[in-house]
């Protein structure tokens, strides 16, 4: 952005302790172009707050983990000492919440650190500066409003407590919303906003008649007159304007910045998904190598072995019964083994569906335990979707079942297979033990069904409790991911 001749040399105090984003913020400051006299460093609160008696400081780049403080802490120590000084907040994209709360108490802004530029750093240390300078000379004067008024580079509005009236804007607040100014004073602030947030604004008015508030910052949404949504930071201050009470609202528009955030997280959402994918393909890879070997490697020594202890049965009849015991031994191995093989190796699903291969690892189970077991699959229409997504719906089936036979106690369990027009709905519940879902840590199983239904977009409902049992609810939305 182009950054006026008049621009006055500026003095920035970076608070931060980490030398790698120190670095690279240095780096982006001198990118700005910025007419910079001094930039000054700290990497503590205090140091911060030494360096702030010590020099005149135009602007703060506070990072708010820091060594002897972290959170809202580090905002509330440095702003005491720099109380009419911008102070812009620098966060992970995981503390947005948190830098959301520090500009309701008086920062100018946050960035988002490694996802901003020269260009928007200019541009939040201009406007910050210009915001606070503006927020001063309404605290020394509301007789001097009329200039800052008229030249802010943010649309400024005021209104009415008593009617909600729209009194007055500026000329960037018509620009912004695409009336004109006499529309706009014909117009109550509730025109602006969405009815979904009238209710706020309501509220928002009778904390401001009822209380001693006189400033408060917060998030809202407005329209402009073509219908476009704007999702605004506005700093109102109450005042007094012709005799009655008033709210000054200037609003910094950050629509772009939010949908930045929104598409970024999805990015990581989509990211974290193909990790995922490609993890279970490895298991998936890995089951069927370690299924082979011990089916084709293992069982094969073992029946080996059982044919020598015959021939030794021949020559040594003495040893009869100890060679006897051996063989029983060798084929209870040979017979864990299969079925350990059978558990690992991918089920039959391409030849006869879902429900079926859940049918026979629900049967396999029966055959060896005295658990009871029913299925309810009957109307479940499964032609049309994708194997990979009915593999991990087999998956789930497994690890949940592993679980009750380990740890449940049960001894009754209902399985609930279902699709819908929009969903495909499964439960799994069980009378067993249960267990307190707030202490509990979640262990692989639990990890592996909710990393599996994340794949697909699935929300995972897990009820329990100590002695009611267990009951795990999951839905998938239908979509392309799953049909063929």
């Amino acid at each position: 952005m182009a950054i006026p001749e008049n621009t006055p040399l500026l003095s920035i105090l970076i608070v931060e302790d980490n030398p790698g984003d120190l670095f690279l913020l240095e780096e982006t400051l001198r990118l700005t172009r910025l007419p910079f006299e001094h930039v000054f460093k700290a990497s503590s609160a205090a140091a911060a707050i030494e360096a702030l008696n010590k020099h005149k400081v135009s602007v703060v780049l506070l990072d708010l983990s820091l060594p002897d403080s972290s959170g809202f802490n580090s905002y509330n120590q440095v702003q005491e000492h720099a109380s009419a000084i911008p102070i812009i907040v620098l966060t992970g994209l995981a503390d947005t919440e948190l830098a959301l709360e520090t500009m309701a108490s008086g920062a100018q802004d946050y960035l988002i650190k490694g996802e901003f530029d020269e260009r928007l750093l200019a541009k939040s240390i201009q406007y910050s500066i210009e915001r606070n300078r503006i927020r001063l000379s309404l605290i020394e004067s509301n007789e001097s409003y009329r200039n800052l008024f008229f030249n802010n580079p943010l649309p400024i509005f005021i209104w009415s407590l008593d009617t909600l009236e729209i009194l007055e804007v500026n000329d960037v607040a018509q620009q912004e919303y695409g009336y004109t100014r006499d529309e706009l004073l014909s117009m109550t602030v509730l025109d602006l906003r969405p009815n979904e947030q009238h209710a706020k604004v309501l509220a928002f008015v009778k904390e401001f008649k009822e209380t001693s508030i006189t400033k408060k910052s917060g998030l809202w949404k407005n329209k402009k007159k073509n219908g476009e949504l704007l999702i605004l930071d506005i700093s109102s201050h109450k005042i007094d304007y012709k005799g009655g009470a008033a709210i000054l609202a200037i609003h910094n528009n950050i629509t772009e910045k939010i949908r930045l955030e929104e598409k970024l997280e999805e990015e990581k959402l989509l990211k974290q998904k193909e990790i995922t994918e490609a993890m279970i393909q490895v298991q998936e890879k890995e089951r069927y190598e370690i299924s082979t070997e011990l089916h084709d490697n293992v069982n094969q020594q073992l029946t080996v072995a059982m044919m020598y202890i015959a021939s030794a049965q021949q020559k040594h009849p003495d040893s009869s019964e100890v060679l006897k015991q051996s063989s029983g031994f060798i084929l209870n191995a040979i017979e864990e083994i299969r079925k350990l093989s059978q558990t690992l190796v991918s089920p039959m699903i391409k030849h006869f569906g879902l429900s079926k291969a859940v049918e026979g690892l629900l049967d396999d189970i029966s055959a060896v335990n005295p658990l009871q077991i029913e299925l309810t699959a009957d109307s479940f229409f499964e032609d049309d979707i994708k194997y990979d997504f009915k593999l991990s719906l087999f998956r789930i089936v497994q690890e949940q079942m592993s679980n009750i036979l380990k740890h449940a106690q049960a001894k009754h369990v209902n399985i609930e297979l279902r699709r819908e027009e929009r969903i495909i709905f499964m439960r799994i519940q069980d009378d067993g033990v249960g267990f307190d879902i707030n202490q509990q840590r979640k262990g692989i199983g639990i990890y592996n069904i909710i990393s599996r239904s994340d794949l697909y977009n699935g929300v995972v409902d897990i009820q329990t409790a100590p002695g009611a049992g267990c009951s795990i609810t999951i839905t998938f939305p239908i979509k392309v991911d799953i049909l063929m």
